[in-house]
């Protein structure tokens, strides 16, 4: 007589289970955010800003937000906010991301000013001109020149500079003209007319000039100059203030040195 055969349940899979266990996680993430949505009421939207906060304040970027966050957290314009927070004059780059379950959350990077550049612009580190507005920060050097060509002001003044450290005609001016010509002044508001440079790059050798040559003419009577004028091929000119031995009131024009 054959026995009866006997149903044995077979286990199911370890790694099976963990498939349904990981496949049913994915779904419920996937569907949280719309289940906090089906109830009547809007999750409010929180807005958080954050960021090394030296030249403007947070309350600036609340303010140019303020009326964008009034909609649903889910189908909030990212870009756009990040766009219209970029717009302000201080901000360097902006970043926006949602925070679940109801925040907006804003990192700033401001510009970091490195001349006034103009009347009323700046010149960041990075290169870019911007308008702030109000007052500049204090001890800032002053450049100008056309649009465009801001990178090559700003390596012109520190290759003058380095190379007329030991000097007194370290410039804190520094301009370029339309035309090329490169316009310096020194603290003591000496004007250095460097004259131009090949393909508008740093005019060292009107530096090398000062240095030396320029230097030496002057020693001991640097308060009583007006301009040095660095245009000569084979020497310079020197413009002399109202009152001093050999000013222009007394002469029919500059006192030219060659060298």
């Amino acid at each position: 007589m054959r026995g009866d055969a006997l149903a044995v349940a077979q286990p199911v899979p370890v790694l099976r289970m963990l498939g349904w266990c990981a496949a049913g996680a994915m779904i419920l993430a996937a569907l949280f955010p719309q289940i906090t949505r089906i109830g009547p009421d809007r999750v409010p939207v929180t807005l958080e800003v954050r960021g090394d906060f030296r030249f403007m304040a947070p309350e600036a970027v609340r303010l140019e937000l303020a009326g964008q966050l009034d909609r649903d957290f889910y189908e909030l314009d990212l870009v756009g906010l990040r766009q219209r927070v970029e717009r302000l004059p201080w901000v360097s780059r902006a970043r926006v991301e949602r925070v679940w379950p109801g925040t907006v959350r804003v990192d700033i990077d401001e510009h970091q000013p490195y001349a006034r550049w103009g009347k009323e612009a700046l010149l960041s580190q990075g290169g870019v001109v911007f308008t702030p507005g109000g007052e500049p920060p204090d001890g800032l050097p002053l450049m100008d020149g056309p649009e465009g060509r801001q990178q090559a002001v700003r390596i012109a003044f520190e290759a003058l500079r380095a190379r007329l450290a030991q000097t007194p005609f370290v410039p804190v001016r520094l301009t370029l003209s339309v035309r090329g010509e490169w316009l310096a002044w020194t603290v003591d508001g000496i004007e250095l007319r460097l004259g131009r440079s090949p393909d508008g790059e740093a005019p060292l050798a009107a530096a090398a000039t000062l240095a030396g040559p320029v230097r030496r003419a002057l020693e001991g009577r640097l308060q009583e100059v007006s301009y040095v004028d660095l245009h000569y091929i084979h020497g310079f000119a020197i413009g002399w203030r109202v009152g001093a031995a050999g000013d222009a009131d007394s002469s029919p024009g500059p006192e030219v040195q060659r060298e």
